[in-house]
């Protein structure tokens, strides 16, 4: 049995295998670089006993020489993948599975059973460029290119992606050499394997996953700060690779809105655990400040989309004014398209900022500058809700009304607030929790239409003449507006904390 440790990267660079080669060299890294073609066949009952249970079975020609390869359960996290796996040489292009070891089987499997039922499901076809690296620590690492497509039902999907396999040494290693690449290659985590991608086709669709903002992070009372700090930040970096793979398969602002609150509660946590965390990872911190920086027109863009919207709750007002309607649609376009924000998501900087928090997910890798073993999680969770709802109640306790201008001041500190709750969610009681956080979101919702009305509002204000029956109702609605919000402030800040209970 092998362990595969492996970086997998989908490649949007022209002259992929070319640049591999020029970069090797510059830096003066030996290698052997050979090239095959493979084609594999992938197996399982029509029920899907094996991907079921997180398997897969796959026949693989290569040279005229035919290899079967089970590999089990493993875990993906952020673009690495660990699977274990077992290779046995054979003479027939269908599976024996009683060359496999017992032992992988689970309690609920008959390997006898699944193999009188095994059909093949789908094929990958494609050329493989190999680069067998040996590296200046001694270690060895494979580099491989593969061009050419899975297939399946008549549907097909194109196969372009890198994977860097540790053959020996430490997982640094890999970790260096994908930051090479990045420098020149344009490149996005590749999060599905190939027999994903066929299983998905096999079921008669591309498979597309879901975008939605992340409510907890899977945590335990039990568990340590550190535990905590790195279960967070693996979620949420999945999550963030996820959600940039929705945006690229069907490219949505509501996807976009999605990855700027991951970014944002990533770089919350960095804020939440900044006393104990190591001053090395300052860095990664702003660089998540950065991009959450980057994607800020996101939210502004969804308000100008809400006002021109012909369904829109706001253009049937609007319509009193075609010059209006001109000016928000020219507003609009200053923003940027989908293929810049593709490169985004496939630049360099970008890449580094995942890789960068990959390598802190890694076993033994020291990121507090004290013991935190002793800290018990609940109280420490305690601490940053306390402390988060302490500054937004501070600022908004002034007065018993607000202003626009106040509200929209205070939105910072609302998502602050609500960004502890989410990481800290899955400590306390779910019903008290939800209760308790129904106002304070009523009041994120009112201050998102709020950033609307202040739109039209400054649109106007250009106009050389403004319609003043557009004008009241602008103005009623804001007023209206207001009102609704200092109820939904009165109603959260006489709500007794959850975490307090």
């Amino acid at each position: 049995m092998a362990t595969e440790i492996e970086l997998k990267y989908l490649v949007f660079s022209k002259n992929t295998a070319e640049i591999i080669s020029s970069l090797l060299s510059k830096n003066n890294i030996e290698f052997i670089e050979s090239r095959t073609q493979l084609g594999n066949c992938y197996f399982d009952t029509p029920d899907l006993n094996l991907r079921k249970h997180d398997m897969g079975l796959r026949i693989r020609e290569k040279d005229g020489m035919l290899e079967q390869t089970i590999k089990t359960a493993g875990k993906v996290v952020g673009g690495l993948h660990q699977r274990p796996e077992f290779n046995i040489p054979i003479t027939e292009k269908q599976p024996d599975l009683s060359l496999f070891p017992d032992e992988i089987w689970a309690s609920t499997q008959t390997y006898q059973n699944i193999q009188s039922q095994l059909v093949s499901l789908f094929t990958t076809d494609f050329e493989r460029q190999i680069w067998l690296i040996n590296t200046a620590r001694g270690g060895v690492v494979e580099v491989v290119f593969d061009l050419g497509e899975v297939s399946s039902n008549g549907l097909v999907d194109p196969i372009c992606e890198i994977e860097l396999e540790l053959i020996r040494g430490d997982v640094s290693e890999l970790f260096d050499l994908a930051e090479l690449f990045l420098t020149e290659l344009d490149l996005r985590p590749g999060l599905k394997s190939k027999a994903a991608r066929g299983y998905g086709l096999w079921g008669g669709v591309k498979s597309v996953p879901t975008c939605m903002p992340l409510t907890l992070l899977p945590i335990n009372s039990s568990d340590n700060i550190s535990d905590v700090f790195i279960a967070g930040l693996t979620h949420t970096l999945g999550h963030l690779q996820k959600s940039v793979d929705f945006y690229i398969d069907k490219p949505t602002l509501s996807a976009l809105a999605v990855i700027k609150e991951t970014l944002s509660l990533m770089e919350h946590g960095f804020l939440f655990f900044e006393e104990y965390l190591n001053s090395e990872l300052t860095e990664t911190k702003s660089e998540l400040a950065y991009f959450s920086r980057v994607f800020s027109w996101v939210d502004h863009l969804i308000y100008l989309k809400e006002i021109v919207n012909k369904t829109g709750n706001y253009r049937k007002k609007i319509n009193y004014s075609e010059d209006l309607v001109t000016a928000l649609k020219l507003e609009k376009r200053r923003f940027p398209d989908i293929d810049e924000v593709k490169q985004i998501f496939h630049s360099q900087r970008f890449n580094q900022l995942q890789l960068s928090i990959l390598k802190m997910l890694m076993p033994n890798r020291k990121l507090f500058t004290q013991k935190v073993d002793d800290i018990r999680m609940v109280s420490f969770a305690t601490a940053q809700l306390s402390k988060s709802l302490n500054v937004l109640i501070e600022a908004m306790a002034g007065s018993k009304s607000l202003t626009s201008d106040q509200y929209i001041e205070y939105a910072p500190l609302l998502n602050t607030s609500l960004h502890t709750g989410i990481w800290f969610a899955d400590l306390f009681d779910e019903e008290d929790r939800t209760k308790y956080r129904a106002p304070w979101l009523d009041i994120r919702e009112g201050i998102n239409e709020l950033q609307v009305l202040w739109l039209i509002q400054k649109q106007l204000q250009r106009l050389p003449e403004q319609p003043e029956k557009l004008v009241n109702w602008q103005n009623s609605k804001v007023d209206n507006l207001l009102h609704a919000l200092d109820h939904s402030k009165q109603s959260a800040m006489a709500t007794q904390p959850y975490w307090l209970y």
